[in-house]
């Protein structure tokens, strides 16, 4: 396997890329990282995070990414929630497993052309399906072997290592910027190697009812948060999970990562869900909590598909 432009990269993702590529196309992979967008086979998609396929001339696998896409807020890492350095590196993962997933099930659309799928929604569909599929599978399998999802120990590298410093450099201490929660949610996260907020654990568990909804006074929102706060911490004590930064004031803040926040959102369903959806009822109604990672579900439903060859249109 052949890697072009590797410094654009965080590190970590090379060795995932190389742990999940299938074997039968590992050998003749070459992975390029592009530095803006408008270059490769690809240029005139200047909304493509990525590609995959095969070389005209040497019918060699290839892989292309375009660190700068996908770390942008049009990048998959807006579908993730966590601080901003966890979501730079979801928005390349996302990208790359996707990508891969292309060459795992080209054997099943092979005889589709790029146009072919192009100019026919459903086939298009069926493609891109069969890819989300397989990173979804292959992303549960990572959080199931590592818990912050791949997401080395320390500081991001690369494109996104680039971004994440100039967020926890933001701002001067004359401006308002140094107050920013983004900027110090970094800098806890980095103390403690943390990858979840709370305040993104009660998005998760009570969407909708935590950014002051329609007709909810400041009181009420803070209010519910502290309830949901409760409920995390008791979740996360009886787990176990004692992850926390603590600044020079004896301050404490909890923080997760992946799989941390994974088995608090199931203990709290499990065990706090009536108390959740109270709660949650004072605001804006009946809301229904969530898992951090929903993509077991969306890839059992693709499974006959993926598994048995046939194309569902």
């Amino acid at each position: 396997m052949e890697f072009h432009n590797v410094g654009l990269l965080p590190s970590g993702l090379p060795e995932i890329i190389s742990a999940l590529t299938p074997y039968e196309v590992y050998p003749n992979t070459k992975v390029m990282a592009y530095p803006r967008k408008g270059m490769g086979p690809r240029q005139h998609r200047n909304n493509c995070l990525g590609y995959a396929g095969f070389d005209d001339m040497t019918d060699s696998p290839f892989i292309g990414l375009y660190p700068t896409l996908c770390c942008s807020n049009g990048g998959h890492g807006a579908d993730y929630r966590g601080t901003k350095s966890f979501k730079l590196w979801m928005g390349m993962l996302s990208t790359t497993l996707h990508e891969i997933g292309h060459l795992a099930t080209f054997s099943l659309y092979c005889n589709l052309t790029h146009h072919a799928a192009d100019e026919d929604w459903d086939r298009y569909r069926y493609v891109e399906d069969l890819a989300e599929g397989w990173k979804n599978r292959a992303m549960a399998r990572i959080l199931r072997d590592n818990p912050r999802l791949g997401q080395p120990l320390g500081a991001l590298t690369g494109y996104p290592g680039l971004l994440a410093y100039r967020i926890r450099n933001w701002g001067r201490p004359w401006t308002a910027a140094t107050a920013s929660y983004t900027r110090i949610t970094e800098w806890r996260a980095l103390g403690c190697e943390g990858q979840i907020t709370m305040l993104d654990m009660v998005a998760q568990l009570a969407p909708r009812a935590v950014y002051f909804p329609p007709g909810a006074e400041a009181k009420d929102v803070m209010l519910f948060r502290s309830n949901i706060y409760r409920v995390i911490h008791k979740s996360a004590t009886a787990l176990g999970i004692q992850r926390a930064f603590v600044n020079k004031d004896g301050r404490c803040y909890r923080m997760f990562n992946a799989g941390e926040a994974e088995l608090i959102c199931q203990y709290a369903i499990t065990n706090y869900s009536a108390e959740i959806q109270r709660e949650a009822a004072n605001l804006n109604g009946k809301v229904r909590p969530q898992l951090l990672w929903n993509g077991i579900p969306y890839a059992e439903r693709h499974e006959s598909h993926a598994t048995s060859g046939e194309i569902p249109f």
